[in-house]
């Protein structure tokens, strides 16, 4: 499946950009330890070359995160920066300090949407969030962004205390006039990896996968979307991913192939939510924006090897037999780091915990299955190659 990656390119197409790690919340799933802005984050002029070296490389959207992105001084302007020059640009807040100047500096830097870290109800949400009304200050401030005609998107992270509810939310992201809702399960890093019993067991899936198909294909608003580290390979994969592409299902991890994380002292990976110092790990840092151009980074030889080089995707355990594994190669990075410290071993993976626990009426038969079927994919298909949109976790 990388000869379709290839096929499309390796540009920087989908990008979050942590703006400063400064947060008003102390979250107890946050995956970059955010409170305290870095001491060496980018002046205005560094984010302003940035902001055009990523429109340069062909840049089409762009996610301005933290932190809070909102507690940087210029978050609108490098939004209005990246818009001016064609980007499609949005930002996730935490909703603490959200207010209607925000809502109006939001519309100014002509964002598509805003969008808000919401987990769950309201017992759930203030738990993970550890500030009691931080619920009730996320639902004034989409109640604020909907009256006031800025599109609407919700981010929940799934975990223990949230994982039963997902229905009745909907209804309630519903009754606000919430446009879309992207679900993605809690990765055990940063600070959830000291918060275990926040943490899903993988045989979690087996109930979560076939109601989140459920909630899709109900239908309605808000559209339903599901991040990079949820499924893969079951009866349910075209009903998770379908969203009218000529490829709906996953083809593998696109950190450093499509999508780009930048930190904000400059510090490159290939997804935002991938370990780095704050972690002890380095692994996964390409270079560094005070050093080196985006374009030099994103194209220097052997950057980004644990997914554009074939010869270095060493799958291990339950992956290297799977028999999805020259699609998957692994599934999320993220998740596959956080639940096994491995990028090439996945234990957060639907198709896998299927087949541990003999759930054979949720695996389908290789001959039907669309994804086996497409295991040599361009022979079928003409022309560009349209694949389903990518869901960087935020």
């Amino acid at each position: 499946m990388l000869a379709v990656l290839q096929r499309l390119g390796y540009r920087p197409r989908f990008c979050v950009w942590e703006l400063t790690l400064r947060c008003d919340l102390r979250c107890l799933h946050c995956g970059s330890f955010a409170g305290a802005p870095r001491p060496n984050e980018l002046s205005r002029e560094e984010l302003l070359r940035i902001a055009q070296e990523l429109a340069d490389l062909g840049n089409e959207r762009t996610t301005l995160s933290g932190g809070e992105p909102t507690l940087h001084p210029q978050w609108d302007e490098i939004g209005r920066a990246l818009s001016n020059r064609g980007v499609s640009v949005n930002v996730i807040s935490n909703g603490w300090a959200w207010t209607h100047e925000t809502t109006e500096r939001a519309i100014a830097a002509k964002l598509t949407n805003v969008a808000f870290s919401l987990d769950g109800p309201e017992a759930a949400h203030d738990r993970v969030r550890g500030r009691p009304g931080s619920f009730a200050r996320v639902m004034a401030a989409i109640d604020d962004n909907v009256q006031s005609g800025m599109p609407v998107s919700v981010v929940s992270h799934i975990n223990a205390l949230n994982k039963h509810d997902l229905e009745s939310f909907l209804l309630e992201l519903r009754a606000h006039g919430v446009g879309a809702w992207q679900l993605q399960i809690g990765t055990p890093t940063g600070s959830l990896g000291r918060h275990q019993e926040l943490v899903m067991d993988p045989r979690d899936l087996l109930d979560l996968i076939p109601r989140i198909a459920a909630m899709r294909t109900a239908g309605g608003r808000p559209s339903i979307h599901v991040a990079d580290n949820v499924g893969y390979y079951g009866i349910y994969e075209r009903t998770l991913r379908d969203r009218g592409a000529q490829i709906c299902f996953w083809i593998g991890c696109r950190a450093g192939c499509q999508v780009i994380g930048i930190e904000s002292h400059g510090n490159v990976k290939g997804c935002l939510s991938l370990p780095s110092q704050r972690q002890s790990v380095d692994d996964f840092v390409e270079g560094n924006l005070r050093q080196s151009s985006l374009r030099e980074i994103w194209e220097r030889p052997g950057a980004f090897s644990y997914n554009r080089d074939e010869h270095a995707v060493a799958l291990e355990g339950f992956c290297a037999r799977c028999r999805f594994r020259d699609i998957c190669r692994g599934g999320c990075s993220c998740a596959a780091f956080g639940f096994s410290g491995s990028r090439f071993d996945n234990p957060l993976c639907f198709y896998r915990v299927a087949v541990e626990n003999e759930r054979w009426d949720l695996i389908p038969d290789p001959e039907r299955d669309q994804g086996a079927a497409a295991e040599d994919p361009l022979g079928e298909l003409d022309g560009p190659v349209v694949i389903d949109e990518v869901h960087p976790m935020g």
